[in-house]
């Protein structure tokens, strides 16, 4: 414990002299704000870290707002937290939110990428996030593909075809809340929650729903063994796809191996993904689990 408090000491201290440096929050949120005056500053970090070793009491609202790995105590690694985002320190570039005013900060994951929330929807490095931890609005409702997700795909099956001789379709693409609450009731009557949360995705939790994914030619685990599910794992990201749920990768995505379904991310994000070897849960530090 004392090396622990000395270590954050040692970079609260490296961290005044950064003390100029604030990360804005928006009007409507405290997050990781200790003392409440709308900025995040290296200040923070030690009222949290002093509050963590019993050296000053904490309120329930110091709780709400600093308890930045949500493990509902305040501890030296929240303060941690709060002190790079003082200072601007992680791997996520904010550039990503052009276009995004009014995105809320709410967190941090286990990575350091920054959590932004607008309108009830999660983006995590500019990415839109859809699964059994982050769920979408029952509203929200983009009617069909996303028109970069669509192109992207069309050129896909177009240089498939005519460049390897490999017939790749949409099989299917967006859906909608109701659809998805359909879908799922019926998997559940048939196979039961436990086992149908393991192919299924609950309504407002479904990639479907984000008009940013699709599964492509079948649904069946046969499909995983065909030429046309090898070359898709092999060359979707040059067109801004990952395979979303990949093999071996069921504790951290939450569902089971599937060959066909393939998720919009933009190329730069997507290759980097891939050539990494992880699944988006994993490039990202965050979970996919229900909480309820």
């Amino acid at each position: 414990m004392k090396k622990t408090i000395r270590a954050i000491a040692l970079l609260l201290c490296v961290a005044m002299l950064f003390a100029t440096s604030v990360l804005p929050t928006s009007a409507a949120s405290s997050f990781a704000d200790a003392d409440n005056d709308g900025r995040i500053l290296s200040a923070d970090a030690r009222i949290v870290l002093r509050a963590s070793v019993g050296l000053s009491p904490w309120t329930d609202e110091m709780l709400k707002n600093c308890d930045i790995d949500n493990d509902k105590t305040l501890t030296s690694g929240d303060a941690r937290l709060i002190l790079r985002l003082s200072v601007g320190f992680g791997n996520e570039d904010d550039s990503c939110l052009n276009g995004m005013e009014g995105a809320e900060l709410v967190g941090l994951t286990a990575k350091d990428y920054k959590i932004y929330e607008k309108d009830g929807i999660t983006y995590i490095d500019g990415i839109l996030i859809a699964n059994k931890t982050y769920p979408l609005p029952s509203t929200y409702n983009p009617g069909a593909l996303l028109p970069e997700c669509k192109q992207a795909f069309n050129q896909m099956a177009y240089d498939a075809y005519y460049g390897d001789g490999i017939y790749l379709y949409e099989l299917s693409g967006y859906r909608s809340y109701a659809t998805q609450n359909r879908l799922y009731n019926n998997y559940v009557a048939a196979d039961g929650k436990q086992l149908a949360d393991t192919y299924s995705a609950r309504p407002g939790h479904s990639e479907h729903q984000s008009g940013l994914a699709l599964d492509v030619n079948s649904v069946e685990a046969s499909f995983a063994y065909t030429a046309e599910a090898k070359w898709l794992a092999a060359n979707c990201y040059k067109y801004g796809f990952i395979l979303r749920y990949p093999y071996g990768k069921t504790n951290k995505t939450g569902y089971i191996y599937e060959a066909w379904h393939i998720r919009y991310v933009g190329v730069d994000i997507a290759t980097k993904i891939h050539n990494s070897g992880l699944c988006l849960e994993e490039y990202y530090g965050i979970t996919s689990k229900y909480n309820y």
